[in-house]
């Protein structure tokens, strides 16, 4: 018998879908957070813009700088979901000797991350906390940043039936794991029908319903003036529902940079995400108080913040001659801003406290009003 089905039969044999997701990736002993080495990056199972390439990070490094000078104010990042602190590291790196009069806090629930991150950031550089909490106040801009953050939490998974919603269990039976089927509870009929959604017969949708009151707090724990830039895959809840596109949900696997659909094959061995529902984060961020700047792919999103003026400073423009270090600097370039991969397949939401809002507009240059 395998880890999951004693974990779930010590639970009575069978849980809905989002306690399975918790249990595969956050598990302390078996969970695929919580175990093993690092998980993404070229020698792991998949990439993230932040791992992918040092450009995405120095991109937003000069961002954050101008951001602050604009404000007149002292700087502050708060990077959630922060796994080894690369993105972290990296800042401090772009800044190299400006970076002391950052404050840096990193927010990771994970134990065995933290623990990487002790071991490759500056001691006593990096405040880390595991929760919206642990943040407090600042006398000055906050910046927050989340790469990938909401895709990875836990979801209902759920199919639609002429009968109405049902939610998918998760059961150990005889032969190992295999799905059920259960009446929706009201919240997951309630998520669905407030968006306007209804499931054909047969498709399957995921909905996770912490990821509003989670960025909610996140956003409030920020303060003001404050601005959050949030990289994630996802789409407006009609897009993502759409049965045209994603009629078996959008839930994928990673392991090894290989995507699979099978969430119950070797849990706690891959990751397992599910696309994000923007209109979720919109609903939190006006309710607490903020206001959305822009949802755009990652490639606007780079040139907008000067990733070009980047190019030319380090001396890798178009009259460079072709070299090793410029080939693979415009090859890592070209991955971030492909427009049939990470280019357009990630957003970026761009948020702010009212009063910093036209300062990240300027920055990014959006109109405003």
């Amino acid at each position: 018998m395998g880890w999951m089905e004693a974990a779930i039969r010590r639970r009575g044999g069978s849980v809905d879908f989002r306690t399975f997701m918790e249990l595969a990736l956050y598990d302390a002993d078996h969970g695929y957070y919580a175990r093993g080495p690092v998980r993404y990056g070229r020698k792991g199972d998949y990439l993230t813009a932040p791992t992918a390439s040092d450009w995405y990070t120095a991109v937003l490094a000069r961002l954050f700088e101008g951001l602050a000078a604009r404000a007149g104010a002292p700087l502050r990042v708060v990077d959630a979901a922060s796994g080894d602190g690369s993105f972290l590291a990296g800042l401090l790196a772009a800044w190299d000797d400006r970076n002391e009069a950052v404050e840096m806090i990193s927010v990771e629930r994970s134990a065995a991350l933290r623990r990487i991150q002790e071991e490759r950031l500056p001691p006593g550089r990096v405040r880390t906390v595991t929760g919206p909490r642990g943040i407090g106040p600042w006398d000055g801009l906050t910046v927050f940043h989340a790469s990938e953050l909401y895709d990875a939490l836990p979801v209902h998974r759920v199919v639609g039936r002429d009968g109405g919603l049902a939610e998918l269990w998760v059961e150990a039976g005889e032969g190992g794991l295999r799905w059920a089927e259960r009446p929706a509870p009201e919240p997951l009929v309630r998520h669905f029908e407030s968006r306007g959604v209804r499931l054909e017969e047969g498709q399957v949708a995921e909905a996770c319903l912490e990821a509003g009151p989670l960025h909610r707090s996140l956003l409030a724990a920020c303060g003001a003036p404050a601005a959050a830039f949030v990289l994630d895959y996802g789409y407006p809840a009609r897009r993502l529902y759409d049965p045209r596109g994603r009629r078996g949900g959008s839930l994928a696997c990673y392991a090894g940079h290989r995507m699979d659909r099978d969430p119950l094959d070797r849990p706690g061995g891959k990751d397992i995400t599910a696309h994000v529902d923007w209109d979720t984060l919109r609903e939190a961020t006006r309710a607490a108080g903020w206001v959305e700047v822009a949802l755009v792919p990652l490639a606007e999103f780079l040139v907008r913040g000067g990733i070009a003026a980047l190019v030319e400073a380090r001396g890798l423009g178009l009259e460079r001659e072709v070299d090793a270090a410029s080939w693979t600097a415009r090859q890592e370039i070209k991955r971030l801003l492909d427009p049939d991969g990470m280019g357009s397949d990630l957003r970026v939401l761009v948020q702010a406290t009212p009063d910093a809002a036209p300062l990240v507009s300027e920055a990014l240059g959006l109109r405003t009003g």
